[in-house]
């Protein structure tokens, strides 16, 4: 506190405090949190590169959530704003793509603010990095830390852009909460890093229209989970093959009961043609043993 006669100290910027030992002392002036106010006007649209990557991201997590039947446990969702603090409800954060596990029953609140009941922080929150990109560097992990979010991936589709390629740009960042309850970064790079909200990989992926944001089952990155189009066009297309391969399987039995058919048919043809020879062969017989009774009735009336 300031005494009679003492110049006011500056407010100091928000800081993560890991350990107070004695609270209301020690810790300076106060806080000045109005350069993490966000506002509805202040919360700007998403470029379409941005809009792109999250749509992407959003439908791979719709996909996951099928495999995994997460049904109503767990909610995907995005540009949502999140508050912590009651005192400062405008000290906020806008992740670009969240899951939140036992979302509160419908309908669901216009935003997430912690202090109230069933408003929970994300356990998994995504930030596709803008243009302010150092804001989102800087500022985001801060703010994740305090909202207390248990895991964040910060995906930078530009790191190896024009403006990319140097020490304090990587395409992927990945912070975690400890059991101690530290925010910590445990992966800066190109990727994969394993994401252990979700027991899976982030994956940096090449798509046609740039870097993409993907999950992987592997840390090699090659077994990508797939997107809810991706899914249902791998569907559609094991239902045609599996269709295909019914026609070709009616046409093979088909085929083999033709060649049945045609295999009794030559063997019907078969035995009556040998049926027509013995036929003649006995008639010839019978007609031989015929002539041989009329020369001997012959031979007898010359004597």
């Amino acid at each position: 506190m300031n005494g009679p006669g003492t110049r006011a100290e500056p407010a100091r910027p928000p800081r993560i405090v890991t350990v107070v030992r004695s609270p209301g002392e020690g810790l300076g002036p106060a806080v000045d949190w109005s350069g993490w106010y966000l506002t509805d006007e202040e919360d700007m649209g998403e470029s379409p590169e941005q809009h792109n990557a999250i749509r992407l991201f959003v439908s791979v997590l719709g996909q996951l959530g099928r495999e995994r039947s997460w049904g109503n446990s767990i909610y995907v969702g995005g540009d949502a704003f999140f508050a912590w603090m009651p005192e400062e409800p405008l000290v906020r954060v806008s992740p670009d793509v969240y899951v939140l596990e036992d979302p509160p029953p419908p309908p669901l609140p216009l935003s997430w603010q912690t202090w109230r009941p069933g408003h929970r922080a994300p356990l998994l929150a995504v930030e596709i990095v803008s243009e302010d990109w150092r804001k989102d560097y800087e500022e985001g992990p801060e703010k994740y830390a305090q909202l207390g979010a248990r895991e964040l991936v910060i995906f930078d589709p530009s790191a190896t852009g024009p403006d990319g390629g140097r020490p304090d740009r990587t395409p992927l960042q990945v912070f975690h909460r400890t059991d101690e309850g530290l925010f910590v970064r445990r992966y800066h790079g190109p990727g994969p890093a394993f994401l252990r909200t979700l027991d899976l990989y982030a994956v940096v992926s090449l798509d046609p229209m740039g870097l993409r944001l993907r999950l992987s089952r592997d840390a090699a990155g090659r077994e990508l989970v797939p997107t809810s189009e991706e899914a249902q066009a791998a569907a559609e297309e094991a239902q045609a093959a599996a269709e295909e391969a019914q026609v070709a399987a009616e046409e093979a039995q088909a085929a083999a009961e033709e060649a049945q058919a045609a295999a009794e048919e030559a063997r019907a043809a078969a035995e009556a043609e040998r049926d027509a020879e013995r036929e003649k062969s006995e008639a010839g017989e019978r007609e031989l043993a015929k002539l041989r009774d009329r020369l001997l009735r012959l031979e007898g009336r010359g004597d």
